[in-house]
């Protein structure tokens, strides 16, 4: 096997395995929000997103500790965008969680995504992949007479967490390239905490005086923020904002299937084939993209 050939392999296993973290990530983040909905009652939608960011970021801290090199000043410009998109986008899909389905917000909210997927394509092909995300997506929203009319206040939400998604991407697939995923993950973290504390200062008494749903909260903040973002940010150093965009698509068929197992929210036939038609656009991408690799370089001093 010549040099050639080897590096072309080992650039196509590091693109899998890239692609494999992103969707461990997807999955966990969708089994804790599913959580999440089931302890509304007691701490609220914004208690809730409070709770979870706030104690994701303490458990990161305590595992990754950061070293003294990540406080750089040249990193914040980064890491300030990176951590305020985690809050916004976090908070506003709680919100639309509470007035919509699980596989709606999400399917909503991945507009975000897929609109970089269209603005990053070069290809016919990769055109073809985001029309297909756009005809699934549009099976997920389409009006049904046995649902009635989408909530206007959901939607909303649910959009402004798309745009919370762009902001990460773009941030996130840059600080990835000069940070350690635990690192910058760590700290973009307590940056979205102390953007989120007017919410999770109330939130905090209710947890220690109900220290099992307390310990649920934790859970959810494993599930879907310590474990996802880590991996997201190690998937981001390896794959480019477009790929990322339509890779992403995925979310709409995980939320709908974890809302259908765990919350009983179900999913009519014209729906079910949008979620097809975004499952086979992600496959696709993955299968006919040309892998792109860029190697992090190490921080100064």
């Amino acid at each position: 096997m010549s040099a050639a050939t080897s590096q072309a392999s080992d650039v196509r296993i590091q693109h899998i395995g890239a692609v494999a973290m992103l969707v461990g990530g997807i999955s966990s983040f969708q089994i804790g929000a599913a959580l999440a909905k089931s302890l509304f009652p007691l701490f609220g939608p914004t208690g809730m997103v409070g709770l979870r960011v706030g104690f994701a970021a303490v458990i990161l801290l305590i595992v990754m500790r950061p070293a003294r090199t990540a406080f750089r000043r040249d990193v914040w410009p980064l890491l300030i965008p990176y951590g305020a998109s985690m809050a916004v986008m976090n908070f506003f899909f709680y919100i639309a969680l509470t007035r919509l389905p699980l596989g709606l917000v999400v399917a909503l909210e991945f507009m975000g995504p897929l609109s970089l997927a269209l603005f990053g394509s070069r290809r016919a092909l990769d055109l073809l992949w985001a029309v297909m995300v756009a005809i699934g997506v549009f099976l997920l929203l389409r009006p049904e007479k046995a649902v009635g009319h989408l909530d206007p206040i959901g939607v909303a939400a649910a959009l402004c967490s798309g745009v919370g998604w762009i902001v990460y991407i773009l941030s996130g697939t840059r600080i990835g390239r000069t940070m350690p995923a635990g690192e910058s993950t760590a700290l973009g973290m307590t940056i979205g905490a102390l953007f989120l504390s007017p919410w999770l200062l109330p939130a905090l008494p209710l947890a220690v005086t109900h220290p099992n749903q307390g310990m649920w909260a934790v859970c959810v903040a494993i599930m879907s923020s310590a474990v996802p973002y880590i991996l997201d940010m190690m998937a981001m150093r390896r794959l480019k904002p477009s790929e990322l965009g339509v890779l992403l698509s995925m979310e709409p068929m995980l939320g709908a299937l974890s809302g259908l197992v765990l919350l009983g929210e179900s999913l009519s036939t014209a729906r079910w084939v949008g979620v097809g038609c975004v499952v086979a656009a992600s496959v696709g991408n993955v299968l006919s993209s040309r892998p792109s690799v860029t190697k992090p370089q190490p921080p100064p001093g």
